[in-house]
């Protein structure tokens, strides 16, 4: 009898422990609970600070309008006819052309020079003008130069001859077949009223 006394004395000192431990735990969870229900409440109360961004200000790039033109630029190849004639001219040529040239463009740039060179090669092959680069050259009263006396008095520089080796390794025509060129001061001249205007060289207006 007394050690079935003991046993239960034993077993209900167990249940109470157990008891104990399990409030004690319900305890705790109930707490914890309510800790993170108080810290939720208060971080969705107060605003959230967000670190501040970077900003790198970086160059704007401008796209070029449509309607810019760039000077002394020569469109694509395609843009001009294939040249008709051979370039097999001779040295003394050569310098006829690099002459007229400086006579006529001087200060002016390496296009300027080379177009007028081609004015005077496409007046070579055209039926209105002498067939020849010297004839050309010297037929009456066309080139200032030549009338005035400039160009017996100048000589080519190097701009000059670089002109010509241009227009001798050249397979098209950049000049568009321009036969005349001026520099009037008036804009109402001859060339302008009885020619169509091809587009400005420097201080030269070409035409055909």
């Amino acid at each position: 009898m007394r050690l079935y006394e003991k046993r239960r004395r034993r077993r209900r000192r167990q249940k109470l422990i157990i008891s104990s431990i399990f409030a004690i735990c319900a305890l705790g969870l109930t707490i914890l609970l309510v800790i993170c229900a108080k810290t939720r409440s208060g971080a969705s109360g107060e605003p959230t600070e967000v670190p501040e961004v970077i900003r790198l200000d970086l160059p704007t790039v401008k796209a070029a309008p449509d309607t810019a033109v760039l000077p002394e630029t020569i469109e694509p190849e395609n843009a001009y006819p294939r040249f008709s004639y051979s370039k097999d001219w001779g040295a003394e040529d050569s310098y006829l052309l690099a002459k007229i040239a400086m006579a006529e463009a001087e200060g002016e740039s390496i296009q300027g020079k080379t177009l007028v060179i081609l004015v005077v090669l496409n007046r070579v092959h055209n039926a209105d003008f002498p067939n020849t680069i010297q004839d050309v050259i010297f037929e009456e009263n066309q080139f200032t130069p030549v009338i005035n006396g400039r160009f017996d008095k100048v000589e080519p520089d190097a701009d000059c001859w670089e002109a010509v080796q241009v227009v001798m390794e050249a397979q098209y025509d950049y000049s568009d077949g321009a036969l005349y060129f001026e520099s009037c001061d008036d804009a109402d001249n001859w060339h302008s009223r009885n020619l169509d205007y091809l587009y400005q060289c420097g201080n030269h207006k070409f035409y055909k």
